[in-house]
């Protein structure tokens, strides 16, 4: 029997994934996130796996034995309807659930409500000093129970490009299916949704950074109508951001051709390598064009400018010229990566 598209899709997507994690080093596969299905694929083939992947394949493990429970718990103590978007719910899709996630990433119509709910019956906000409480944050402040290696974030509503109105929860809500995980009162967004969704995530953490996340929208967009995809973003007014990262994931995976961002600031990508200084200034210039019109591109590049160019906060100018001057040394070095878990 001739497969369909769909599954041939998929069959070509696996086998370009074993092909990059064939080619890369343990540095850049970490530096991508891809750890777990790196020492899945090792094992698979009788392969010994470094040390540095077993690792990360035992966060993993642990990762996804711990989800279900947390997930039951949480689902015993909040009210209405609950959306499980990103982490676990994309690990279904990885062979062996070979992903990694530290948190549990849930939308809920009552947010404040359910955070409450978990407050009051033992859970305990983490402590993040990046976070801000603010009425606009898409989710609540992040809480853990007990000694689970877990936190859950309660969300009002996706993490959404600040300029784009964000999708109708409700939509998201009366369209959704139930999880992977079959857990009763667990449901996650349609495929189609789901994949915009997490684009977006993406690329307001770091546009075209990591190849996991990448790897996360194609695992779910593999099986899905192209077109539909299309619409949905156009009406939700993130096509340019579709557009890039779907071009990316053609690039990458399908062998389609490389796109601007992927000669330039996502270089690191089909490589499967740490990114470097250059590119990540790259970067944080020049995304804003595949993002936003070219005339509101070029009013987010000056604002970058000025950013680039005036120094941090505590940060003397003479500390900033000595920083430009090493980065101007050396722009193929690595980013120096900053500690932080697996989303």
């Amino acid at each position: 029997m001739q497969a369909s598209g769909a599954e041939r899709r998929q069959t070509e997507l696996c086998e370009a994934v074993d092909r990059l994690l064939a080619e890369a080093g343990v540095s850049g596969i970490l530096a991508h996130e891809l750890g777990p299905l790196a020492a899945h694929r090792l094992r698979r083939r009788g392969e010994p796996v470094p040390a540095a992947l077993a690792r990360e394949e035992r966060g993993a493990v642990l990762a996804t034995l711990t989800a279900r429970p947390l997930l039951e718990r949480v689902r015993d103590l909040a009210d209405g309807p609950l959306l499980l978007i990103k982490g676990p719910e994309v690990a279904e899709r990885y062979p062996g659930r070979a992903r990694r996630f530290a948190d549990l990433d849930l939308l809920s119509q009552r947010a404040e409500q359910v955070h409450a709910a978990l407050m009051d019956s033992g859970f305990v906000e983490v402590f993040d000093p990046e976070f801000e409480v603010t009425p606009e944050h898409h989710h609540l402040p992040p809480v853990r129970w007990g000694e689970v290696p877990l936190s859950v974030e309660v969300h009002k509503a996706p993490n959404w490009l600040p300029r784009a109105p964000r999708p109708p929860v409700e939509e998201l809500f009366e369209a959704c299916l139930p999880s992977a995980l079959a857990i009763e009162g667990i449901s996650t967004p349609a495929p189609v949704h789901h994949a915009l969704v997490l684009a977006v995530h993406a690329w307001r953490h770091e546009p075209l950074r990591r190849l996991r996340d990448l790897l996360d929208v194609a695992v779910v967009a593999a099986p899905l109508d192209q077109r539909e995809l299309e619409r949905t973003a156009r009406r939700w007014g993130i096509e340019r951001v579709w557009r890039t990262t779907s071009e990316a994931i053609d690039a990458v995976f399908y062998g389609g051709r490389t796109t601007a961002p992927l000669r330039t600031w996502g270089r690191s990508l089909p490589l499967v390598r740490e990114r470097t200084r250059l590119e990540k200034h790259l970067e944080r210039l020049l995304h804003a064009y595949w993002e936003l019109p070219p005339h509101r591109a070029t009013l987010s590049l000056v604002t970058s400018l000025g950013e680039t160019i005036a120094p941090l906060p505590g940060e003397t100018w003479a500390d900033k010229v000595r920083r430009v001057a090493r980065a101007l040394r050396e722009p193929g070095a690595p980013v120096e990566r900053r500690p932080r878990g697996p989303s």
